[in-house]
């Protein structure tokens, strides 16, 4: 067995959606810590890939982090999941500190983010892995960082789920009215402010994509959002000329009792 990959992928800063997972998984097939993909045949042509992971191991991969969710002064920025093998077991700290030193090795920032881990109940666990522009240090994070995410839960009528309303309100915009579109969804809490206790992901597919259109349109989605108690955060590199959607997270500030 030879490992599927032929090359190193070259990061594009214009297009991170695809290049900065690959250039993360990358590492992690290095490190001996990724999902360690490699060639086990042909077919019509074709390589034929699988894992070749070891009992107990697990495996982890990285994924696209929308730039809305970046820390300030981030170049690349990844949401790595790992996985424990569940048949043999693995020792959640001992793998996750694998990764962790691993990756900063290679002058990644590496963040246990979000909801604390529970090896007795998770079926995963998350890390923000990040790289900062040169000459930018990372962010200093308080000691009680990400310490008001909420626990899980659904809700049931006539309850109103948080998202649901962000949506209901986002929509009411002229920028939605006008003939965008808009869509609300949960992100992983690893990608959470740390300062929030509410937050999700908008996307907006505006319905003329100038850039003075957008940049009106998120100005008023903003300001609509500010009126309820939220904040809207895009992305720190400039948007091109014309897009064809925008990415928005919206989260709600914690209050904290003095």
């Amino acid at each position: 067995m030879r490992s599927a990959w032929k090359q190193r992928p070259v990061y594009d800063r214009n297009n991170p959606s695809r290049t900065a997972p690959s250039v993360v998984n990358y590492d992690l097939a290095q490190l001996k810590v990724g999902e360690n993909r490699v060639v086990v045949g042909q077919q019509y042509g074709r390589d034929l890939v699988s894992r070749d992971i070891a009992p107990g191991d697990g495996w982890c991969r990285a994924l696209y982090a929308p730039e809305c969710t970046w820390p300030q002064g981030a170049d690349l920025c990844v949401l790595v999941e790992w996985f424990p093998d569940l048949k043999v077991g693995s020792d959640w700290n001992a793998r996750l500190k694998a990764v962790t030193d691993g990756l900063r090795s290679l002058d990644y920032v590496v963040e246990w983010a979000g909801r604390p881990i529970d090896p007795a109940k998770d079926l995963q666990a998350n890390l923000l892995v990040y790289r900062m522009k040169p000459g930018k240090t990372p962010p200093r994070r308080p000691v009680d960082a990400w310490a008001y995410i909420p626990a899980p839960r659904t809700y049931t009528w006539p309850e109103k789920d948080p998202l649901a309303l962000l949506e209901g309100w986002l929509k009411q915009t002229k920028a939605v009215r006008g003939g965008g579109r808009l869509m609300v969804r949960d992100i992983a809490t690893a990608l959470w402010p740390p300062e929030a206790d509410r937050c999700g992901l908008a996307r907006w597919w505006p319905a003329q994509d100038s850039a003075e259109t957008v940049n009106g349109g998120l100005r008023e989605m903003a300001m609509a959002m500010w009126d309820t108690g939220y904040r809207v955060r895009t992305q720190e590199r400039a948007l091109p000329d014309a897009v064809e959607s925008v990415d928005l997270l919206v989260y709600r500030e914690a209050t904290v009792d003095v």
